[in-house]
């Protein structure tokens, strides 16, 4: 077991480490890879046809049905399933699967016509029904899984956990209740009760020891205020350290912040299986809020075995999903494969006529029917799907206006193994983690009814080194249905794999859902599907998955709706990071209600008028009665030297005001904004582009 609690010879990116360090692979053999930029390996998805994510996309939805685990075994239901399956509108599933893959004139690819049949959904059936072992076993199912798996559980959160988690958020909203703490540009929709952004680590201001010696209990009463400054990243020489980056490519530096990290707090793995915090989770007030504490520890102790299912270390350069492939690699996707088409050359008439071709008819938009074509040799002013001309004689031509590409047949089903192998799991390799906490609630009213999409994203920035997250939708009231969608990226580097002649990846194009030629700017992006975030569900994912939420709204304009859930995000285990146990509380509400909460008004007058004063002049939003009291009617004053020299040790040594991180928070979010932008314009910018042989 790799023992990595804290000792005094720990160092850490920004703390003994420079800030954008980042382990090599090559050394330690293994990582986690992170989604954050398009160098990692690991976070590459496969190419997938059009019909594999489809039939993801069907095993999502029948995995969702009630008792299905049982319902997969019964072959008359199963008949039904298949045909309501096969009834799904081709456009339905080819506008969710091709989403996002057009080139910059906006034209997709033509589409698929029969996504979907019989050989496809009984592979789904018989690979539901592992499915179903392993959620027998353990509660969870593997979904959305190709080059990479989301996890998903509806039974794993006992009703006895989600009463406790309801009675945290009644309690911290009511905390909350005169001044609810609205995420900025939100529109007053999202109350955070808990989040990383308020009071971060913030480089070159906040206080650290580079010893793990804060805990839960004694973290404001005999750790706040004190420690050193860290200081700020400078120069150059802060850039790099370890590894930077994948084949070759480096990393790009607005991956990190400079200025600002979200602070895990550190929980160990008790032997009896429970998990217990060891240092406090920030924003979340160690001693009054202690039996929340527990409940978070009992919601980790349950996530623990969804990310032992999804989020594994790479190794040897080979795929992190722990499942075979659905489908054969194509043998010869070449164009002039006629097996590739139907029907073949040789199928087709020739033509006697000649006109030319609708745009509807070119898009794929209407029924294909039969084409007249002029009776000289060549007929090339027909543009193709991608917009090419059709070369070659009249019957050539014509054959490919009209055909339609045969899909692959997936393989014979292999059963696998779901979950982690032995001594693979975070159990057995660790005996603590690293985790972030997130609490909060959407509120929609009848004069704000509506969610908007959000944005893709992966979580955090490299300072983080989140590897992986744990979502809990706790209560969804008065709201329509909403999805979290998933993609990945792909390799732009596609003819090292595939090998086909000059322009000739018009029927890859069909199968695969993109456009793949050079100067049609398809970007490297697979999606994967979504999967419904209704109350109740418990979802597990790696951070190599680009996410978003879908819009949802009221279901009734007139009455208020909610949905409060709990994230959580792993840190990778093999980097560890700066946390709540190096930094005290930096909450300055926090050590002023501990400080002074036994001074009563009626003993003002022991304590020194001007040093009361000078804590009010440096913190005046602290609401002491006793304190107040003290500034009118304590005990006169100090020689001047000493109060100036106790006036610069509380500029020195004072917690951080609401403000303060309000403030801090703001900041931060323009750094992630920005660096989300710049993440999606990378994602954007590597496109598929063949080269011309």
């Amino acid at each position: 077991m790799e023992q990595i609690l804290g000792s005094s010879s720990n160092s850490y990116p920004g703390l003994g480490k420079k800030v954008r360090y980042v382990a090599d692979p090559w050394d330690k053999k293994e990582f986690y890879p992170l989604g954050i930029h398009p160098n990692c390996a690991g976070s590459i998805s496969e190419m997938l046809f059009v019909r594999e994510v489809a039939m993801m996309i069907v095993m999502d939805r029948l995995s969702d049905k009630p008792d299905f685990h049982r319902k997969v075994f019964d072959d008359a239901i199963v008949a039904r399933w298949i045909d309501e399956a096969l009834a799904i509108p081709d456009n339905s599933l080819w506008d969710e699967i091709v989403l996002g893959n057009d080139g910059p004139d906006g034209q997709r690819v033509k589409r698929l016509k029969n996504i979907l049949d019989k050989d496809c959904l009984e592979y789904c059936i018989q690979e539901l029904r592992a499915k179903s072992k392993h959620f027998e076993k353990t509660g969870l199912i593997p979904t959305l899984d190709a080059s990479a798996a989301v996890c998903k559980s509806d039974t794993l959160i006992d009703e006895a956990l989600r009463d406790e988690l309801r009675a945290a958020f009644v309690k911290l909203q009511a905390e909350q209740k005169s001044a609810p703490d609205w995420h900025p540009r939100t529109d007053d929709k999202v109350q955070d009760l808990v989040h990383p952004s308020l009071y971060p680590l913030v480089y070159g201001t906040t206080r650290v020891f580079a010893d793990e010696v804060v805990g839960v209990d004694d973290a404001i009463d005999k750790w706040a205020g004190k420690g050193n400054i860290i200081p700020e990243p400078t120069g150059p020489g802060e850039v790099s350290d370890g590894f930077d980056g994948y084949g070759g490519l480096g990393i790009d530096p607005s991956c990190w912040s400079h200025k600002y990290q979200w602070l895990p707090a550190n929980v160990k793995l008790q032997p009896d299986g429970s998990v217990k915090f060891t240092s406090y989770i920030n924003n979340l007030h160690p001693l009054k809020h202690r039996e929340v504490y527990g409940t978070i520890e009992k919601l980790i102790e349950k996530s623990i075995p969804a990310w032992d299912t999804c989020v594994a270390a790479l190794r040897g350069w080979s795929g992190v999903s722990g499942r075979s492939s659905r489908f054969p690699f194509p043998d010869d996707p070449d164009d002039d494969n006629e097996d590739n088409w139907v029907p073949k050359l040789d199928e087709v008439e020739t033509p006697r006529h000649s006109r030319a071709p609708s745009e509807a008819e070119v898009s794929g938009d209407e029924s294909d029917a039969e084409e007249e074509f002029d009776e000289e040799d060549d007929y090339e002013d027909c543009d193709s799907e991608s917009g090419d001309p059709y070369c070659g004689t009249r019957k050539e031509a014509k054959w490919k206006m009209i055909r339609e590409p045969v899909q692959p047949q997936p393989l014979k089903f292999e059963a696998w193994k779901y979950g982690p192998s032995q001594g693979e799991s975070l159990r057995e390799r660790f005996d603590g983690l690293q985790i972030i906490v997130k609490m909060a609630s959407i509120e929609l009213t009848p004069e704000k009814p509506e969610f908007p999409v959000g944005g893709w994203h992966v979580e955090g920035q490299m300072n983080e080194h989140i590897v992986g997250t744990a979502l809990y939708y706790l209560d969804s009231e008065n709201i329509t249905p909403s999805h979290l969608q998933f993609r990945m990226h792909t390799t732009y580097d596609i003819d090292d794999k595939f090998r086909v002649g000059q322009d000739n990846y018009k029927w890859m194009e069909r199968v695969y859902g993109t456009r793949l030629g050079a100067g049609q700017d398809a970007p490297c992006l697979q999606n994967y599907g979504s999967v419904e975030t209704k109350e109740g569900r418990l979802l597990a994912f790696p951070n190599v998955f680009h996410h978003r939420v879908s819009p949802f709204e009221l279901k009734d304009k007139t009455k208020p709706g909610h949905r409060r859930f709990i994230a959580l995000w792993l840190v990778d285990p093999l980097t560890r990071i700066i946390s709540t146990a190096n930094v005290p509380p930096q909450q300055q509400d926090w050590w002023m209600d501990r400080a002074f909460m036994n001074l009563k008004a009626a003993e003002a007058n022991k304590v020194a008028r001007p040093i009361a004063q000078t804590i009010l002049d440096k913190a005046p939003s602290a609401d002491n009665s006793g304190l107040k009291a003290a500034a009118e009617e304590g005990t006169h004053g100090l020689p001047v030297e000493l109060m100036s020299m106790l006036a610069d040790e509380f500029d020195d040594a004072l917690p951080m005001s609401l403000e303060e991180a309000k403030e801090h928070r703001l900041k931060l979010m323009d750094i992630r904004t920005a660096f989300q932008g710049d993440a999606e314009s990378r994602w954007e910018e590597q496109t598929y582009n063949f080269c011309e042989h």
